[in-house]
């Protein structure tokens, strides 16, 4: 009782300090204004990611309930105290009673805490892997946002310079209206894709610090690296004795030990417990030690919805486990098919683009002599500049299957803890 009053202390919420903390966290982990590294994007995700905290608090409450699980129950004392006033007597008594648990609950009690422990563990361990995938996607689409969005600059850059020749020449009437409209239009379309391309890099970059736990001030955080230029090389599909390793069926397979030890406590709560009494009495000058026993009889309960709930439950628990299986085999399955279609996708276009960047300098070459127009010059520079912005978009979703790919098949380090 003493050590409840101690643990209870009140702990008022504090906002605004809790937001001074996290600010200054924040600041002090990305006090160097440097780029992040991939390694330090890890670290820092892994520290201050909020669903992550909220699993390990998780593990550390089924923790703290697996120290103290199995305990029995506290025995109960009772006394009682009679005058007798016709003859001036005092009958007193005291009286002791402990259920002695021959069922053998309270250590089934101690093997559920462990299996609830040792499943919010694997829990833990599976978000934290689901968390490094979308961080490494992420990181690779914030990279491809940037190459996007430089070439687009560029490219509108070059669109303005071609819309003020164009208009000049128009005015001279060494160019057709219609010529002049189609460079006028391209370069609004231009500027149009530039805006919505800066937004998605706002927004992208927003995720990024939302998922790494920082405060909202670190916004303009930039990360290092920058997409590869050569086609990366395939990942080999994971087997699938390795799947069964994954974090993802490890958690579920953990769960579902835990319904097994659920539904093995509920059917033990259907035999009766003993409890025992020993008592003294002292009444008329004599004193009396005794001793009853006592049982319980579940006559007509007998836990029959506590283990109807149970065996309910132990069958969704399987089917999870299997169903996440099945899921991962099928991920698996079609992560390494898209890597080959990617993979075949960037090819052709790295051929496409190096043809058209060659086409694009001809005619540089030509527009420099005078021996071609405006027109076609810009055409040629519209189609490169298309084209490359396609190949990035092909390489980018190879570099995020292929992340995928990667993570499926990296070993789960389960760190053994006590049970």
């Amino acid at each position: 009782m003493l050590a409840a009053c101690t643990l209870y202390r009140p702990q008022p919420v504090d906002l605004w300090q809790n937001t001074a903390e996290w600010k200054q966290i924040s600041a002090w982990l990305c006090e160097d204004d440097a780029p992040m590294t991939l390694l330090k994007m890890h670290e820092i995700g892994l520290l201050l990611n909020p669903e992550l905290n909220q699993a390990r608090l998780a593990f550390a409450r089924s923790s703290a309930v697996a120290e103290f699980a199995g305990l029995w129950e506290d025995p109960s004392l009772s006394a009682d105290l009679k005058q007798v006033r016709e003859v001036g007597a005092t009958n007193r008594g005291v009286g002791l009673s402990l259920t002695l648990p021959v069922t053998g609950l309270p250590a089934l009690a101690e093997k559920v805490a462990a299996c609830y422990k040792e499943a919010d563990y694997l829990e833990m361990v599976r978000q934290e892997r689901e968390y490094l995938v979308k961080l490494d996607v992420l990181r690779y689409r914030v990279m491809a946002t940037h190459a996007k969005q430089e070439q687009m600059e560029t490219r509108v850059k070059r669109m303005a310079e071609e819309q003020k020749s164009a208009q000049r020449m128009h005015e001279l009437g060494e160019m057709d209206f219609a010529d002049f409209q189609v460079i006028c239009r391209r370069l609004n379309d231009g500027q149009k894709e530039l805006q919505e391309m800066e937004q998605e890099h706002l927004e992208l970059h927003l995720e990024l610090v939302r998922l790494l736990g920082l405060h909202p001030d670190t916004r303009h955080v930039e990360i290092e690296g920058q997409l590869p230029a050569s086609i990366p090389a395939p990942v080999p599909e994971p087997p699938y004795d390795m799947l069964r390793q994954h974090p993802a069926v490890l958690a579920a397979m953990a769960a579902h030990r835990t319904s097994e030890a659920e539904l093995e406590r509920e059917i033990r709560k259907q035999y009766p417990e003993l409890s025992v009494n020993p008592g003294f009495e002292h009444e008329d000058g004599n004193s009396k030690v005794g001793i009853g026993i006592g049982v319980n009889l579940p006559l007509w309960n007998r836990n029959k919805q506590g283990i109807a709930e149970a065996v309910m439950e132990r069958g969704i628990k399987e089917y999870d486990a299997v169903q996440t299986w099945r899921d991962l085999m099928q991920q698996s399955v079609a992560l390494f098919d898209m890597q080959e279609l990617l993979l075949k996708h960037c090819r052709a276009e790295k051929v496409r683009v190096a043809q058209l960047s060659d086409a694009e300098q001809k005619q540089e070459r030509l527009y420099a002599i005078g021996e071609t127009k405006l027109p076609a010059v810009a055409d040629a520079r519209q189609e490169a500049y298309l084209r490359r912005l396609n190949y990035l978009d092909c390489l980018t979703k190879l570099l995020t299957t292929q992340v995928e790919l990667q993570y499926l098949q990296l070993p789960t380090i389960i760190f053994y803890f006590a049970k």
